[in-house]
């Protein structure tokens, strides 16, 4: 029984090399062109795979790097200075007191110890210019001890007041756009449209800071505040008189009930009538200085020129003609100086 089970397993075995040697040479081997072409083939895929890879990575930087230069640039310059100059920086945080609600207001993000480090820096890269500048150029190391520290203490001032200034300076474009947006808003309100997507709308129009600070009252709306204290925070933030009465309506409104189409034309019709009103006033002072400029700047050298002329005559002349004439250039710029300051000290805040 044994040798019979033997028998049956090795014929079966037999019978299974004999199929497998058939197939073996049903199947052509592949030549030596068809192996080459083969291997060619698959290093070329890995090469494609290779310079893919690399392609992805090449992107992937170039977008970084778009990333990065999309930032402003104060952003760029602060990370630049914030670590070598950190604790200057912190030590220099009472000169900058307060700097973190005027950074709030100008729209800067940019945290104080990051915002003082940048002023650092720039100041620090004055400073070496300055001096530099005096050496070099004028070659007076006395010049060169006056200039660096003095620039370097304007530079720091000029940082101090900058956020200020450009906080002001979105108010008045607020003021500018203010009742061009109220229309806005009321068009879409008198049309059915609910406050909050009137907000909306005006954050991307273009109006410019206006719009901005829509935009912060929309992504405070989206983190939780309710309309209300959005535009409470906005009126805090922005300098403008205009704006803050529009908003202490609108909340009036929302509380007691009304019409908020009318209200907010009546308020673009208010406050474009101040502006007239303000520019009507500007116009007239700008009349005023350019007469006085004009007096000073005609009449005062002829006067400097025929008093010199008759003492120069009578002989006790203690003016020359020389002198006059330097009197003069120096006498002209001056007054151009103060025109400009007055004019700009004019300027109504629109």
């Amino acid at each position: 029984m044994r040798s019979r089970i033997l028998r049956f397993f090795s014929r079966v075995g037999e019978g299974v090399a004999r199929a497998g040697g058939r197939v073996g040479r049903l199947r052509p081997r592949p030549s030596e062109d068809e192996m080459t072409r083969r291997l060619r083939e698959l290093k070329e895929a890995e090469l494609r795979v290779v310079e893919e890879r690399r392609e992805e990575r090449e992107r992937k930087v170039m977008e970084m790097r778009r990333e990065e230069l999309r930032k402003p640039l104060s952003e760029r310059l602060s990370q630049t200075f914030y670590l070598p100059l950190r604790r200057p920086a912190e030590r220099l945080m009472g000169f900058f007191r307060g700097i973190d609600r005027d950074l709030y207001r100008a729209n800067l993000v940019l945290s104080p110890e990051r915002y003082v480090s940048m002023v650092l820096g720039i100041g620090l890269l004055v400073l070496l210019l300055s001096l530099l500048l005096s050496l070099l150029l004028f070659s007076s190391p006395l010049l060169a001890l006056v200039a660096a520290p003095s620039s370097f203490l304007f530079s720091l001032m000029l940082g101090r007041v900058y956020p200020r200034s450009r906080a002001k300076a979105r108010a008045m474009q607020i003021n500018r756009e203010l009742p061009y947006a109220l229309r806005h808003m009321a068009t879409h309100l008198s049309s059915g449209v609910g406050l909050p997507e009137s907000v909306t709308s005006i954050s991307r129009a273009g109006y410019g800071a206006l719009s901005e600070e829509f935009g912060r009252v929309v992504r405070d709306m989206s983190g939780g505040m309710s309309m209300e204290e959005a535009l409470t925070s906005l009126a805090q933030r922005v300098e403008s008189e205009p704006l803050r009465r529009f908003i202490r309506q609108v909340l009036r409104t929302l509380r007691v009930g009304g019409d908020l189409s009318d209200l907010l034309n009546s308020l673009a019709d208010e406050t474009s009538f101040e502006m007239r009103m303000k520019l009507r006033d500007y116009t007239q002072s700008l009349n005023l200085l350019t007469l006085i400029y004009m007096f000073a700047s005609s009449v005062v050298p002829a006067l400097l020129l025929i008093t010199t002329t008759v003492s120069s005559g009578m002989g006790g002349a203690t003016l020359s003609t020389a002198d006059a004439a330097v009197l003069f250039f120096l006498l002209l710029p001056f007054l151009l100086v103060i025109f400009l300051f007055l004019v700009k000290r004019f300027e109504p805040r629109l």
